[in-house]
């Protein structure tokens, strides 16, 4: 029998940047195991807690102005995923040489005339999928730009600035282009340019253009840089280039004068830079301590603008192909980095992360057919727990609430570079129009120690005094975890499914189950202090537990909105769905329900097991299986469920 050829892709590589200006470090705890004590303290809150991790990016492959993997069917899976983490887990893609998807029809007596057609597929992907653009400002439509020095290509790229922008705020509306942070380009002092000359200020004259083309098309769009990477080794003070082009560009946004109205002083939003670990997370926020001291002290004028490492890999060399990186140790270690990076208390006002640009460990599947004579290739994505664990982090909360962690019989407090750390934060609900929204507590910890080192665990107590509101009369506590026996569908692929190069569709079944984080839901007493929720468990390495205590809405969820279908093969469907109007994150699972015939059913649900996040795959043998009518419904903590969605329609894609 013909085989199916598919690409198996263990979907995101994930990675957290930070910005901060000052951690503590100590020796880690490498001593075996141990017992921890936590206090977690509902009714003290100490602090705002900003979800900064909601940004991702990806480079395309040579040549640039090919849109063949930026508009390919891979890419409209990925988005949709990225799309799909629950309540804005990611909003924001950055990409690169975005302009190279531009091409120049003619050059006119005004000046030249584009063709945003490729652009423009791409844009309406990223909104279909609910995305924001980080743009940057990076690439050549056609080749047409050389030297940023010759005053008419200047005054031309400001030109198809102000155009693009223009067009995508009367094509999407002013809100949605806010939305986006467009960039300079690229790791400028590492001098991938493509051929454009860029002088010290050919890259000033550039960066006016940007500034100046945005300010056309409005004001309030934001603009920042360098996005740079190419600069001295903290540790080692080695010099890989020079950040000459860095330097020059601060320089100029203070005392520098604009190109084009001759004003002194050049706005700049933002801050970019990209620090690296080495494979050892602390570097990672060693290195930014040592950037935002480098630029306090010599651009003072500086020091309250954001900053932002959008680029914060792990181990430079995104596509190295490491075991870990497909694994829950990854997601643990982004966990750890995100914890530590709110212990510092150092976030300034609208800090991003750059989940590390995806990486795909590639394997080919063999899938039964009907037919003999054709040989058939598609794509199809398996969910990496660090996926999983962006699906989780929306469960935090907007307020950081009081947590004492030490160590039993000594009472010494846990080091900042301890490889266990603990999170907590509260929810307050609106108080506007009855919703299903309401009060919730979430209590995070994890175990992660890095690529290579020495694993311990330790055993955690956790008292938990939740004095909820007044009105609260029923709580439930969901604790989800990821750890190599649940939500690492790698090591379920590698040691159960012994590495099959060929998944059978039973294969992929466990695998699917395995991309949801294992969780357990139990009844909350309800009292003011000490709550007797079940306090002990072990917390290994790596692993990730997120306890979720909600109160009980005054109604069931809302209606789930925005489903639609996209195909990956024959008998192979992609269901997504938005949960814009959803104000409950006390959410079970979502019922994904299917009627072969009629859009008035009867309906099935064909999801076996639970879901959190807006999208399921449900795959079969053969399209006629899938071919029917789709809905979906939400169901909260207590069974409760939404009215279904809208009823969409998938045929037979031939």
């Amino acid at each position: 029998m013909a085989s199916q050829q598919v690409t198996l892709s263990f979907l995101l590589s994930l990675i957290v940047g930070f910005s901060l200006i000052a951690l503590h470090s100590s020796q880690g705890d490498k001593d075996g195991p141990f017992a921890l004590s936590v206090v977690l303290n509902a009714s003290d809150i100490r602090a705002d807690f900003h979800h900064f991790w909601r940004s991702t990016g990806f480079c395309p492959p040579q040549p640039h102005n090919d849109a063949s993997f930026d508009l390919s069917s891979d890419m409209a899976q990925n988005l949709a995923y990225i799309g799909a983490l629950p309540f804005n887990g990611i909003t924001q893609v950055r990409i690169h040489w975005l302009l190279d998807l531009i091409k120049v029809s003619r050059i006119s007596s005004a000046g030249p005339v584009y063709n945003f057609k490729l652009l423009d597929s791409l844009v309406k992907l990223m909104h279909q999928n609910g995305l924001a653009l980080g743009f940057e400002l990076m690439g050549s439509p056609s080749g047409l730009f050389t030297d940023f020095e010759n005053r008419t290509q200047v005054f031309w790229f400001r030109d198809l600035v102000s155009v693009l922008a223009t067009r995508y705020i009367k094509k999407y509306s002013l809100d949605y282009v806010k939305k986006w942070n467009f960039e300079t380009w690229n790791e400028p002092d590492c001098h991938d340019f493509d051929k454009i000359k860029f002088s010290v200020q050919g890259f000033l004259n550039y960066y006016d253009a940007c500034s100046e083309g945005l300010e056309a098309a409005h004001s309030s769009l934001v603009l920042g840089g360098p996005g740079d990477a190419c600069w001295p080794d903290p540790i080692t003070g080695k010099l890989t280039k020079s950040r000459v082009l860095f330097d020059a560009l601060l320089n100029h946004t203070i005392h520098g004068t604009n190109y084009f109205n001759g004003k002194k002083g050049i706005r700049l939003d933002f801050i970019s830079l990209h620090e690296k670990g080495d494979a050892q997370g602390l570097k990672i926020l060693e290195r930014e301590i040592d950037a935002s001291k480098y630029i306090n002290s010599k651009y003072p004028e500086l020091a309250n603008k954001p900053f932002y490492n959008d680029e914060a890999d792990l181990l430079v060399g995104w596509s190295q192909p490491k075991e870990w990186r497909g694994t829950s140790e990854y997601a643990a270690l982004i966990m750890k980095f995100t914890q530590r990076t709110l212990l510092a208390r150092f976030q300034m006002n609208s800090t991003l992360s750059e989940e590390e640009h995806d990486k795909r460990d590639k394997v080919s599947v063999d899938q039964d057919t009907k037919s003999k004579l054709v040989k058939q290739s598609y794509t199809t994505f398996v969910r990496k727990p660090a996926y999983i664990l962006m699906g989780m982090l929306p469960l935090l909360g907007e307020k950081q609430v009081y947590l004492n962690i030490t160590k039993y019989f000594t009472n010494e407090v846990l080091s900042n570079s301890s490889d266990f750390g603990v999170l907590g934060t509260v929810h307050l609900p609106e108080e506007t129009t009855k919703s299903s929204d309401s009060w919730q507590v979430t209590f995070l910890a994890y175990g992660a120690s890095d690529p290579g080192t020495n694993k311990t665990k330790a055993f955690l107590d956790l008292k938990w005094y939740l004095n909820p509101p007044k009105d609260v009369k029923d709580l439930k506590l969901m604790m989800y975890t990821i750890y190599m026996k649940w939500g690492d569908p790698y090591v379920l692929w590698k040691l159960h499914l012994n590495s099959t190069t060929f998944p059978t569709l039973d294969d992929f079944a466990q695998l699917r189950e395995m991309e949801n984080p294992g969780g357990n839901l139990i009844d909350v007493p309800v009292r003011q202090g000490f709550a007797p929720i079940p306090p002990a468990f072990e917390l290994e390495d790596p692993y990730i537990a997120i306890m979720h205590v909600c109160a009980r809405p005054p109604v069931g969820p809302e209606k789930v909105v925005g489903v639609r279908l996209l195909n990956i093969t024959a008998g192979q469907v992609m269901v997504v769905w938005s949960d814009e109007n959803i104000r409950t994150k006390c959410i079970l699972t979502y019922s994904v329900e299917w009627s072969p015939s009629n859009p008035n059913g009867p309906f099935i649900r064909i999801n076996t097991y639970n879901i959190i996040v807006n999208v399921f795959i449900y795959e079969t043998d053969s399209d006629k299986k899938v071919q029917g009518f789709y809905r979906v419904r939400a169901v909260d903590y207590w069974e409760r469920k939404s009215s279904a969605s809208d009823v969409v329609t998938y045929t037979d894609p031939a």
